[in-house]
């Protein structure tokens, strides 16, 4: 085979797939953490705070990381240039992406408190719908009629994850739905206000960006919700046992300080590592098969959350989860033939 074949066959694939997979690590560590070890009830007035208290942590620690990454590879003077030559519409997109980054994480944490974590992480795969309902109404992008399809399609699988929940009547299991959707509403529009400042900076400027005006953000939001008390502060002292509760199927709990389980999060789980590899994948991936690998997240979610949590899913959100996964390989295919069609069409006209 042909080694660049073989990259972009094999080892890109595999990258992607490694670091989504690694993403399915971080529900087994969030979720005792903003519950205290499962000591504070979903419904306690305490989880609001506590999620946004961790999550100012988790940029601080997110930003801290970055601004050493940037000088160490001595970029802080081409950023200071590429700020320059902001306009408005590009200062608009910084606070957006700032907002999306921190309240976005902020409501998927309530996710995890209140519902099924493995639901709130398939829920999740609506952010390409979101994405494309903002590229069309702010970048006047206009997809296929596929792309309309698969977004209809869509909203049945989300339907049948969350269903049950109304028959039900679970309050908080609809709770944790909506405020899913609506991370997933932040973090998709998030893809577009970054698609506007890839144009002057890189990723990796980009994300420190997002970083931290995503802290000074959090910085005032943690005020709004009174975040700033003893007890949360007291997170990153206390001990928290993850990977484990006394109700799942396999107990391999490991003690850790509150503010080790945040830096793993942050680290390994959340953001940092993860994004660096799927990025340095997709270089050697072809759309459509990046696409497909990053399934891997919320399938090895499905197993770990099983395994260490104990939340298994039922049949109903089995089928909506196929649908939704459906969907995301739709779309990827029909990306990346839309690509390849303006691709040709500009070599056409350029020729």
């Amino acid at each position: 085979m042909d080694p660049q074949k073989k990259k972009e066959v094999i080892i890109g694939p595999a990258i992607v797939a490694a670091a989504n997979g690694m993403r399915a690590l971080d529900a087994p560590v969030r979720y005792p953490l903003v519950l205290k070890n499962f000591t504070i009830p979903t419904s306690s007035p305490l989880v609001a705070p506590r999620s946004a208290f961790i999550v100012l942590v988790e940029h601080i620690i997110g930003t801290i990381l970055m601004t050493l990454f940037l000088f160490s590879r001595k970029a802080q003077h081409r950023l200071v240039e590429q700020l320059r030559s902001f306009e408005r519409k590009e200062w608009i997109s910084v606070i957006l992406v700032s907002l999306g980054s921190g309240l976005g994480l902020y409501f998927f944490l309530l996710s995890l408190a209140y519902g099924n974590p493995t639901i709130a992480i398939l829920l999740q795969k609506s952010q390409p719908l979101i994405t494309l309902a903002f590229a069309m109404l702010i970048m006047k992008e206009r997809p296929s009629k596929l792309y309309y399809a698969t977004f209809f399609i869509s909203i049945f699988g989300i339907y049948f994850m969350v269903f049950e929940s109304f028959g039900a009547g679970s309050t908080n299991e609809i709770l944790a739905a909506l405020f899913s959707l609506i991370a997933a509403l932040f973090w998709g529009s998030n893809t577009v206000w970054g698609r506007i400042l890839t144009e002057k900076v890189d990723y990796w400027n980009l994300t420190t960006l997002r970083y931290i005006g995503g802290s000074i953000i959090l910085i005032f939001f943690n005020l709004i919700t009174l975040a700033y008390t003893s007890e949360n502060f007291a997170i990153l002292s206390e001990n928290m046992m993850v990977f484990g509760t006394a109700w799942a199927p396999v107990n391999l709990s490991i003690e850790i300080s509150g503010f080790i389980a945040i830096l793993f999060s942050t680290i390994v789980a959340g953001g940092i590592i993860p994004l660096g590899l799927y990025y340095f994948g997709l270089r050697w991936s072809k759309a459509s098969v990046g696409g497909l690998a990053e399934l891997a997240f919320p399938i090895l979610a499905i197993f770990i959350n099983y395994i260490f949590l104990g939340f298994g899913l039922t049949l109903s959100q089995i089928f909506g989860a196929i649908i939704l996964f459906g969907v995301v390989s739709a779309m990827s295919f029909i990306n990346t033939k839309e690509y390849g069609k303006d691709e040709s069409d500009r070599s056409v006209q350029d020729g």
